[in-house]
């Protein structure tokens, strides 16, 4: 009250200082360190009140997020790129064009028969894995699976089947394709690579009836002879191959043979037989079935 009545009489309430520091900032900051402990002491609580509310809040939203929202939110995600996927696989689908079919054949040996079918990829930016089958009407007769490389002809064939009678409706039917886009910056020139990739040269293609053979007297086999060269620059685990007899522009027979580890440079002589009861061929046609798209087909240097 004394200093109020000497504020008054000073006129200190209306002082103005220069600097702009008013008499009740005055007041508040002698105030603060006349009170020095309680201030700290409120400030401090203050503080730690504030820090338990937050912790609070961090521990309810991580237990939130945990048990709730990390679900929900992977959930999100996986929704989000299974949709992307499934657009992504409809929208190859959409652009890429039909394989083609030529009309299967059929071919008798040794009391089962073979199956064998050309399929063409018209697309040159897309591969392909699929399913096959050869029918007889509507009864599945056998089925297998395989893959196309982009803008590829390729022999599909299927081995040794016992059936109760030769198919007289015989049909192809291709299913459960999965297109995949050519990646072409690792490919930027497919056909280049391809040619490569695929350069197996074949030579000394004989066919020999059993007459011819010597063998007829014992098991009735014609013989195929022919030499393999692999002029690529790779080594291959395991080369698969294709080996089509064809007489007057058409498949009489088919077989097929496996190469192990086929080294650049190397050259494989391969001796095959079939039964006498085939025409003689005027042309042999041996093709890779090789998918060079497959890292895991390469043998890596040590």
């Amino acid at each position: 009250m004394a200093q109020n009545n000497l504020n008054k009489k000073l006129g200190l309430n209306r002082y103005q200082d220069p600097g702009g520091i008013t008499t009740k900032k005055l007041n508040l900051g002698l105030w603060i360190v006349s009170h020095k402990r309680q201030f700290i002491l409120g400030v401090t609580g203050v503080l730690i009140a504030l820090s338990v509310v937050f912790y609070d809040y961090s521990i309810y939203s991580y237990i939130d997020y945990l048990y709730f929202g990390g679900k929900a939110e992977r959930l999100a995600i996986e929704q989000m790129a299974t949709v992307s996927a499934v657009d992504e696989v409809q929208r190859i689908k959409n652009a890429a064009k039909k394989l083609e079919e030529s009309s299967p054949q059929v071919f008798l040996n040794n009391d089962k028969y073979d199956f064998l079918a050309k399929i063409k990829n018209p697309n040159t930016n897309f591969f392909a894995n699929f399913n096959y089958c050869f029918n007889d009407g509507s009864v599945e007769l056998a089925c297998g699976s395989t893959f196309i490389l982009p803008d590829e002809t390729k022999y599909v064939t299927i081995f040794s089947n016992e059936l109760k009678f030769k198919p007289v409706n015989l049909s192809i039917v291709i299913k459960d394709v999965t297109w995949q886009r050519l990646d072409l910056h690792k490919y930027p020139d497919w056909k280049g690579y391809s040619t490569s990739h695929l350069n197996f040269i074949v030579e000394n293609a004989a066919f020999k009836t059993s007459e011819t053979s010597g063998l007829s007297e014992k098991i009735g086999l014609d013989i195929l002879d022919f030499d393999i060269t692999n002029q690529t620059a790779y080594n291959y685990w395991e080369v698969p191959v294709s080996i089509i007899l064809m007489a007057s522009g058409n498949p009489v027979a088919v077989n097929h043979y496996s190469l192990s580890e086929f080294i650049s440079g190397s050259k494989r002589s391969v001796h095959l037989s079939w039964p006498d009861s085939i025409p003689k061929p005027d042309q042999i046609t041996v093709v890779p079935n090789l998918n060079i798209l497959d890292d895991n087909i390469f043998m890596k240097y040590q």
